[in-house]
């Protein structure tokens, strides 16, 4: 692993440092870098983490650390996406953290607006709205108004609502190393949503704000963990589903893991599977999705491609998911 970055002239540590795992991001990566080279706040820093990218990626990376002492680079084999997340983590000197996706892109304003709610609110985390930019053109507004009290949001709302997306959720770092909450190495699919709920058992005070600052861009043909499923994302999934199914195991959140399961069993059905995993998920839809679950919750286009998977071959439910999973990929 290599470093990175130019002369600091401040020994004052940053605000926030803004966590970008870097692996192929093609054509995207440089409007990601002029988004956050961009930022109101400049008491910033950049970690950007190049994951053993091999369409010259870290030749850019490099390229904005020579113009703006902000950006720091590291270069590192190839991990995964815990592996560099991790990377970025342990590197950062913010008070407060939060990732930005090397595909994706912010609107100026964004740190500072969030880093500023969080010093006026004393919160750990503030989240934001963002964009959701599809491949045929179509943007939506995606934000969630949850219950509140006092100027917080309730918890428990919260957990049953809030999405695992970590690049709205501005995160203070100490909440990382005071917990030793760190990324489960060879977890890169569902990472994001085991490290939060972990977050969210060592804290209460979240913060809204109600406006979209964050560019998400879900291109169904480029180079992400959930476009490409590889088979044993499944089980990495599986032990994200263990882990919050164990630790919120209260009858309020039944639902919530109700719906982790039925995830688990729509992405088995994207991704070409061996012995091993049919075998899987026969045994998961008979002890997490039995027929009293998926009767006793709401319905849902997920919950039918449960049931039916229940009564036909895995084979032909795989060709008809294929068939209709763009209708509801958004």
């Amino acid at each position: 692993m290599t470093t990175s970055s130019t002369n600091r002239t401040s020994t004052k540590s940053p605000a926030i440092s803004v966590n970008v795992p870097i692996y192929n991001p093609g054509a995207y990566l440089r409007e990601c870098l002029d988004s956050l080279a961009s930022q109101n706040l400049k008491n910033i820093e950049f970690i950007l983490v190049d994951d053993g990218s091999t369409d010259g990626s870290g030749k850019i990376c490099d390229e904005y650390a020579a113009k703006d002492s902000r950006f720091k680079v590291i270069h590192k084999p190839n991990g995964g996406v815990a592996s560099a997340r991790q990377a970025a983590l342990d590197a950062s000197s913010g008070e407060y953290v939060i990732i930005c996706d090397s595909d994706d892109w912010v609107e100026p304003e964004m740190y500072e607006t969030l880093y500023t709610i969080a010093k006026e609110t004393d919160a750990d985390i503030v989240e934001c709205g963002y964009f959701r930019h599809l491949d045929d053109d179509k943007v939506s507004l995606i934000s969630c108004n949850y219950a509140e009290y006092e100027g917080l949001i309730v918890m428990d709302d919260y957990i049953l609502r809030t999405s695992p997306a970590s690049w709205n959720k501005l995160i203070r770092r100490a909440l990382f190393t005071k917990n030793k909450i760190a990324y489960v190495q060879g977890i890169n699919m569902g990472e994001d949503k085991l490290i939060l709920y972990k977050i969210l058992k060592k804290t209460t005070r979240i913060v809204r704000v109600p406006k979209c600052l964050y560019h998400y861009r879900r291109i169904r043909n480029n180079n992400s963990y959930t476009n490409h499923l590889k088979p044993e994302y499944i089980f990495q999934m599986a032990d994200t589903y263990n882990w919050i199914k164990e630790n919120y195991p209260e009858k309020k959140y039944q639902a919530m893991n109700y719906r982790n399961a039925l995830n688990i069993v729509s992405a088995f059905l994207r991704l070409e599977n061996s012995q091993q995993e049919r075998v899987f998920i026969v045994s998961f839809l008979r002890t997490e999705l039995n027929w009293g679950k998926i009767l006793k919750n709401k319905p849902s286009i997920k919950s039918v491609v449960a049931a039916t998977m229940k009564v036909l071959p895995l084979s032909a439910m795989a060709s008809i998911l294929n068939k209709i999973y763009p209708i509801f990929y958004r």
